[in-house]
């Protein structure tokens, strides 16, 4: 009878240990599966968060086709602003192509994308158009052109500096809920198509 009894315990144990395992074996997985990913989250989001209540500012801009868009106008919609020239050739193009991964992972059509522009001296409607076409985003964002003073109100609003002789532009990636508040803010180096997408859904 005892050696019976022993032998349950012994059973038991094995079990309860096996099923301990496959706990914390579930637990790395998740764990694993996340950083190969490439996220890391800061309560729940993978890019930092913006200072509570930050609008995003009041701006009325030509796209490059002419077309006149509004800050007003974006609202209902998450929108990925993106600070960009068309001239540039490192930092823009791969910027915008993270964005392109991103919208790909998301897959969806409520989402708006805003380039404005950061070097107004040189950024053109035919050169606005040109780089959209280029980096495959035609029709999926808008390129958002001005003179130096219509531009420099919305720069100071998402703390963007502008490219100048000497001093490369602020690449930051800044996304918007639907009710017009910045909320998540991706530096260059930090930004990825699936943290993009990944804080895209949370929005």
């Amino acid at each position: 009878m005892t050696i019976v009894i022993a032998a349950r315990v012994r059973l038991t144990l094995i079990a309860a240990t096996m099923i301990a395992l496959a706990a914390v074996a579930g637990v790395l997985l998740a764990q694993t599966r996340t950083q190969g990913a490439g996220l890391d989250l800061h309560d729940g989001w993978a890019g930092a968060q913006r200072p509570p209540g930050q609008p995003v500012p009041a701006f009325a801009l030509r796209d490059q086709d002419g077309n006149t868009v509004t800050s007003a106008s974006l609202r209902g919609h998450p929108v990925v602003f993106a600070f960009v020239y068309s001239t540039c050739r490192d930092t823009c193009p791969a910027q915008v192509q993270t964005i392109k991964g991103a919208l790909d992972r998301f897959d969806s059509d409520n989402v708006k994308v805003i380039g404005i522009s950061v070097d107004p001296a040189q950024d053109t409607p035919k050169r606005a158009a040109s780089f959209l076409l280029k980096e495959g985003m035609t029709g999926r964002m808008q390129f958002l052109l001005g003179t130096p003073a219509q531009l420099a109100p919305v720069w100071k609003a998402f703390a963007v500096q502008p490219q100048r002789d000497g001093l490369e532009h602020s690449a930051h990636t800044v996304l918007a809920d639907g009710h017009g508040f910045q909320r998540i803010g991706f530096p260059f180096d930090q930004l990825t198509s699936e943290g993009l997408a990944h804080d895209l859904a949370r929005l």
